[in-house]
């Protein structure tokens, strides 16, 4: 019986048990090498590693105090009028033991980063147990009521959701829907998802805002390393990840001011933007027109369109093959015909990368004149230029049932644009003998004109 009530006193908790729980460990100098102290509260302790950056700190290519400037540009992620301002914006990432959103995923380290007046401040909240993460939570609650936004890099949908599981299993209330979720990724997808080998943050970091990180921990490590951590107790260990995270957060800050100078209406930069990659161009300007900033978007639709129409010699032409397309694809889209046109005329021009991208162009030419302009005889050129260029790769294709569907496909629409043709010729020729010719209506004007023969009665009994 005695083992049950213990066994049920364990259950309960040691308070219900009749044992006292240990004292929090003592703060030693051994966090002191990483620059971190053990803060204590009466919910408890936990690890405190704060790094201040002033106000002439630079992360790549920025200056961190340059989002002052640009802070208000923000509120072109979200609809409405949800006013941004620097002192709101919480920076946020966390380091977890897993790479799920379910309750056994912990984040054993929080990093948050704010601003007050020109200074960037950087906090990294680590637990040593399981039994200091209350604290760490409560430490947190206290913090969100300051600010509006929490601008993350992937956080709307992996480092979120997970903190918020945290706070209902420590039984903790967490009030988040005032704040809004500014998450970096996305629109760093829009950006750079074909141009880029990969949209993590480390490689967006190095190759748009110039930081590059020196011998950096991989976010993969961080679970195994603080596992080490907990069977050795060395806080050593942990070294790279608490700078991991505090790169991230600072990047967080970097990559904020860029976009804030991207959605800036009267940044002006031609000579950057002409450096641009093709589709950096293209997929900025679609970004920018998504973000409510069709003037800025313009600008780079623009100097696409005349890199383009000049044959740049950077531009390779598979690479200028594509551009061509989709930025004829967006001027048919808001109804510039006249450019399409002259885009898909261009990219006929070029060396063909592949079946697809060759025969395009004359489909979009050849609906164009047909139901647009109603002119067939320029309908059925580009249609059959389209098949006489496919018949000629046929050879080296026979067989491939992806081209015998494109040969089906355009041998219909030859038909039927040829058989809109005799139709239409029909149709004039038989309107051309329903009416009397001109030779004939002098004739019959002529004779309408003389003067009538009389009647007389004598011809009438004849």
């Amino acid at each position: 019986m005695s083992g049950l009530r213990e066994r049920l006193g364990r259950l309960r908790g040691p308070a219900a048990a009749g044992v006292t729980p240990p004292p929090p460990p003592e703060a030693g100098g051994e966090w002191a090498q990483l620059g971190a102290h053990i803060a204590t509260s009466p919910a408890g302790s936990f690890v405190m590693r704060r790094r201040q950056y002033g106000a002439d700190s630079v992360h790549g290519k920025y200056r961190l105090r340059e989002l002052a400037d640009v802070d208000a540009q923000l509120s072109c992620f979200h609809d409405g009028d949800a006013v941004v301002r620097l002192e709101e914006l919480l920076f946020f990432d966390t380091e977890t033991t897993g790479l799920g959103v379910g309750a056994g995923n912990v984040p054993f380290m929080v990093g948050i980063g704010y601003y007050t007046g020109e200074l960037f401040t950087v906090e990294q909240l680590m637990i040593r147990n399981p039994a200091e993460e209350h604290a760490m939570l409560v430490y947190l609650q206290e913090l969100l009521g300051r600010y509006t936004h929490i601008v993350s890099y992937n956080g709307r949908t992996f480092d979120w959701p997970i903190l918020k599981n945290r706070f209902v299993l420590n039984r903790l209330n967490l009030d988040d829907s005032e704040l809004l979720q500014l998450d970096l990724l996305y629109a760093s997808r829009s950006l750079w998802r074909n141009t880029l080998p990969s949209c993590r943050l480390s490689k967006v970091e190095e190759s748009r805002l110039g930081f590059e990180r020196v011998d950096d921990v991989p976010g993969s490590m961080a679970p195994a390393l603080y596992f080490q951590y907990l069977a050795e107790k060395d806080p050593a260990v942990l070294q790279g990840v608490f700078i991991h995270n505090e790169h991230d957060i600072v990047t967080l800050a970097a990559l904020t001011i860029h976009f804030g100078k991207l959605l800036r209406p009267d940044e002006n930069e031609p000579v950057l933007i002409s450096n641009l990659d093709p589709e950096e161009l293209f997929r900025t300007g679609l970004w920018l027109e998504k973000m409510a900033r069709p003037t800025k978007a313009e600008q780079y639709f623009n100097v696409l369109y005349e890199k383009l129409m000049n044959n740049a010699a950077s531009i390779q032409s598979a690479e200028q093959e594509i551009a061509l397309l989709q930025l004829a694809g967006y001027y048919k889209k808001i109804g510039q015909y006249t450019r399409a046109l002259e885009l898909w005329k261009q990219a006929i021009l070029l060396k063909p990368a592949s079946i697809s991208l060759q025969l395009e162009p004359y489909l979009e030419l050849a609906m164009y004149y047909e139901h647009r302009e109603k002119n067939l005889g320029q309908a059925v050129f580009y249609a059959e230029e389209a098949w006489a260029r496919l018949w000629r790769r046929r050879a080296l294709h026979r067989g491939d049932r992806k081209i015998n569907e494109i040969e089906e496909a355009w041998e219909k629409r030859l038909a039927r644009l040829q058989q809109k043709v005799r139709k239409k010729e029909m149709s004039l020729r038989s309107q051309a003998d329903s009416y009397p010719s001109s030779s004939d209506n002098r004739v019959r004007t002529k004779r309408s004109k003389k003067t009538p023969k009389p009647t007389y009665v004598s011809e009438g009994l004849i």
